[in-house]
């Protein structure tokens, strides 16, 4: 990549860098054209002075009425090269070999192999010549010049800097908004405030307003519907499965009765399968009730009892793990309806996975960050398949199966609808293989007040 294109390619990422970018050529571009007119005119003004020299020294001598001694010159000459005049009288034996027959002014004489500037002025004895070498003048003229450049080159980068100061302020509010968006999730779609944005962002900003609002009632609109279908198709299903229930006390052929309890299994997912999307229209709409302090322990203890009979059933081991001697962990600020319905999921989902005779171990726990902020969280582990590590961060997704072994009867919204929820109650659900085979299930939410100290042992009841 070339280097322009690089540059280009560095500027086009970002909004600072660009005007940044601008800004700086462009002060550096003034900056140049400032200082080649500043060299320019401190050349002219400098060569001007050396003029005026040569007129100061040429009306010195006539005024003095005779011309300077020739060692006085010499040893003036030794002191400062670059401040070497030659006076003398025109036609005069010795010094430079001047003509005789220059007019009064300013000239440029080449004389002994050199150029010369001379000013000429009439004298009551002849005429007195001030000479300078102009390769002299010239040099003396550069350095001037280049001094009333040093200014400008330290101004050049000292103004860029003060523009990336600048512009960082100006785009500060543009920044903070960026942050407040970026630390949303995705189920709040309210306005982006405007109050404090520079009016040129003003129609931008009402541009996402107006699509975060489309993009609302679209989802509003969906849940909607969701709701509805799974709700209109509760009637329906119900019927159905009474009307088969009956047909179970009736004399049927052996294989009339197999077909009938495969259609009752049926009934019974599909059955399952409305409920859940009930509860993922529910958990999609947002928090349900307002958040109060809410003991994780003791929802998980009310989960346990209603899906005891589920895990009898498969002959799985599950249970509370629990250190009585460690505090007990911090309680968290949540809806207990959706917190217990996210744990019901995630228990329900480890009791379909784990093999039959398998173990289910739930524990709950408060421990402080490096940052000093108390999280409690929530863990459940089965010794099921696991999921496959490529497929994790697709396991949230609804409907996905995630072609796991073991129980095929779910319906795959059990982690979709925990996703929601925990985005509800602002907390975060994280998927992990064990080492030793089997899920973990972690739900994690900032503590409403910390232990006193965290919890570090467990011990099954």
């Amino acid at each position: 990549m070339k280097p322009v294109q690089a540059l280009r390619h560095w500027a086009g990422q970002s909004l600072l860098r660009r005007l940044w970018l601008s800004t700086t050529l462009m002060v550096a571009l003034v900056g140049v054209c400032t200082g080649a007119v500043s060299y320019a005119l401190g050349y002219v003004e400098a060569n001007r002075l050396q003029d005026a020299q040569l007129r100061q020294v040429a009306a010195l001598v006539h005024a003095g009425g005779q011309m300077p001694d020739a060692t006085l010159l010499a040893r003036a000459a030794e002191v400062d090269q670059d401040a070497r005049i030659v006076v003398q009288r025109l036609g005069a034996p010795g010094g430079l070999p001047l003509p005789a027959d220059l007019a009064p002014g300013m000239h440029v004489v080449r004389a002994a192999g050199q150029e010369w500037r001379v000013f000429v002025r009439r004298d009551p004895g002849g005429k007195i010549a001030a000479a300078q070498r102009t390769d002299l003048r010239s040099d003396a003229a550069a350095d001037s010049a280049q001094r009333t450049l040093y200014p400008l080159l330290a101004l050049i980068p000292l103004l860029a800097l003060l523009a990336t100061v600048v512009l960082r302020r100006a785009l500060r509010p543009v920044l903070r908004l960026a942050a407040q968006v970026d630390a949303r999730s995705e189920l709040r779609l309210e306005p982006l405030p405007v109050a404090e944005v520079p009016r040129e962002l003003g129609p931008f900003v009402a541009s996402i307003n107006g699509l975060l609002e489309r993009v609302r009632m679209l989802r509003e609109r969906e849940r909607r519907f969701l709701a509805d279908a799974a709700h209109e198709l509760r009637t329906p299903i119900a019927a159905l499965t009474l009307q088969a229930e009956n047909l179970d006390h009736v004399e049927l052929p052996r294989e009339a009765r197999d077909r009938l309890r495969g259609m009752l299994g049926g009934l019974a997912r599909t059955r399952a399968v409305v409920e859940q999307l009930l509860s993922l229209a529910r958990a999609q709409s947002g928090p349900a009730g307002q958040a109060r302090p809410v003991e994780p322990l003791g929802v998980m203890r009310h989960v346990l009892e209603d899906l005891l009979p589920l895990a009898r059933q498969r002959g799985i081991d599950i249970g509370i793990e629990h250190d009585e001697q460690a505090p007990k962990a911090a309680p968290i600020l949540a809806d207990p309806t959706q917190l217990y319905t996210l744990l019901r999921n995630a228990v329900d989902n480890a009791l379909r996975y784990a093999p039959a005779g398998g173990r289910v171990d739930l524990s709950c726990f408060t421990e402080t960050g490096p940052d000093g902020v108390a999280w409690t969280h929530v863990v459940i582990d089965d010794d099921g398949p696991g999921i496959p590590e490529e497929l994790l961060p697709q396991a949230f997704e609804a409907f996905n199966r995630l072609h796991r072994d073991g129980e095929q009867g779910g319906s795959g919204l059990g982690l979709a609808i925990m996703s929601s929820i925990a985005a509800n109650l602002g907390g975060e659900v994280h998927l992990s293989n064990r080492p030793r085979g089997g899920l973990r299930v972690r739900y994690s939410q900032r503590a409403a007040a910390a232990p006193r100290m965290p919890t570090s042992g467990h011990g099954r009841p």
